[in-house]
């Protein structure tokens, strides 16, 4: 089993390209799961993040509005929630092909062993995240500790006992809507040394980003789209 997972972080809502709830849709049609974060600096009295808040909602994922302190631990307890969540979606529909009932329909002594097994399967899944990182602007306080943040999590995963593979987009790019900042990989040296190089500034093309994370994640070149925007 392997779980393929999106992580948008962003400050703000996108204005250019297309929209990223519906390139969510389509993260959600190839069974990827599209998780995003929004970085407010007061969640109790800031308007909420709508746009973010749909994308998880087409995407299938998991929406959390974090103050910028907060980021590091909500990053990694959203990958988790995901990657439980993810599983418990899988481990329901074998049940209900085999016994026509969910988790929650069986006996607690039942239900005990499957929690057991999924908790194994968290710790095994093999698990493709690609980090889309919001680099406009308005990122510019706070990209440092998105960065240390990310490197946390990664720190966090490969304690697991599964394959962890992570990669990064950045939006937008120098020359183009976005860059990929570093292809997939589990060297977390390698890792550290092109976030260092991240740069701030710019539009927020989120949608034209998200697509470039489901090619990369795909390994397609754009072709992925070809159904959905004639």
């Amino acid at each position: 089993m392997s779980i393929k997972q999106i992580m948008l972080i962003t400050d703000g809502e996108s204005n250019v390209g297309v929209s990223p709830i519906e390139v969510a849709k389509i993260a959600k049609k190839n069974d990827i799961v599209v998780n995003t974060i929004g970085i407010v600096k007061n969640k109790d009295i800031e308007e909420p993040l709508r746009e973010v808040e749909e994308v998880a909602l087409n995407g299938g994922g998991i929406c959390e509005i974090t103050s910028l302190e907060s980021l590091e631990k909500v990053l990694s307890m959203v990958t988790v929630q995901s990657i439980h969540r993810t599983i418990e979606e899988v481990v329901n529909k074998e049940l209900r092909e085999i016994i026509d009932k969910d988790i929650k329909e069986i006996s607690p002594k039942e239900r005990k062993k499957i929690v057991e097994m999924m908790d194994k399967l968290g710790d095994e899944v093999s698990i493709k995240c690609l980090m889309i990182l919001d680099t406009s602007g308005s990122m510019k306080y706070k990209i440092n500790v998105a960065k240390r943040s990310i490197l946390e999590l990664f720190r966090f995963l490969k304690e697991r006992s599964g394959e962890t593979e992570i990669g990064i987009i950045t939006y937008p790019g120098e020359e183009g809507f976005y860059n990929i900042l570093c292809d997939f990989t589990q060297d977390i040296n390698y890792l550290e040394e092109k976030i260092e190089k991240i740069s701030i500034g710019g539009t927020t093309p989120t949608g034209p980003a998200l697509e470039g994370g489901i090619d990369m994640i795909l390994g397609k070149e754009k072709n992925v789209f070809s159904e959905y925007m004639v």
